[in-house]
């Protein structure tokens, strides 16, 4: 059976906008559908939807993703940024919310519904919802993806025998759905020694 509910958070993020840095305190109400007849699966989906805002986006700081230069230097700096598709006002903040939680929840709940309100927008609601459209997020970006990632910097190319593994963070954080948690009863190192390529 499907269950309605609701669940409200807020957060703390910066705001970087109009080449100014401001930190916003931001309050979110979730409408949730629950599509899992299991519980642990819909306790999973709530706790990755948790996760992310707590985790991922609590002191990151909103910026324009075309302002590339400043979220490139802010990151390498040591800042958490986080990338969006135009100025990080309170409804794309909202928007991307929406997308991206309904994409690290995969199905197993949805947000029908999401309310946002924040400090410096003078505590004003806006909402979103299944039947709005979906404006700058239609094109594809990391708030269609079910993994911790909230930023779309490019970053160096890996050297060519290098090959990098990029973790969705679910594991590392207890939050892989139950189907997909195996028991490892052994763990082996395999060492390849391979010539070396002498000309």
């Amino acid at each position: 059976m499907n269950v309605r509910l609701q669940y409200d958070l807020d957060f703390l993020a910066g705001v970087y906008y109009e080449d100014q840095l401001q930190m916003n305190r931001y309050t979110v109400s979730l409408n949730l559908l629950t599509k899992s007849k299991d519980s642990a699966s819909t306790n999973i989906a709530l706790d990755r939807a948790k996760a992310f805002v707590h985790g991922a986006l609590e002191s990151t700081v909103f910026i324009n993703q075309a302002n590339v230069e400043r979220a490139e230097f802010m990151q390498m700096i040591g800042i958490n940024v986080t990338t969006l598709p135009q100025e990080p006002v309170d409804q794309i903040v909202g928007m991307m919310l929406y997308y991206k939680l309904n994409s690290v929840m995969e199905d197993r709940m949805t947000v029908t519904g999401l309310d946002i309100a924040s400090s410096l927008g003078d505590n004003v609601w806006y909402q979103h919802d299944e039947e709005d459209l979906s404006g700058p997020f239609a094109e594809d970006g990391w708030w269609y993806r079910a993994s911790m990632q909230h930023e779309s910097i490019e970053r160096d190319p890996e050297p060519g025998n290098i090959v990098k593994v990029m973790s969705t963070g679910w594991y590392e954080l207890d939050l892989e759905w139950p189907e997909n948690t195996a028991i490892v009863s052994d763990n082996t190192v395999v060492y390849a020694n391979f010539p070396r390529n002498e000309k």
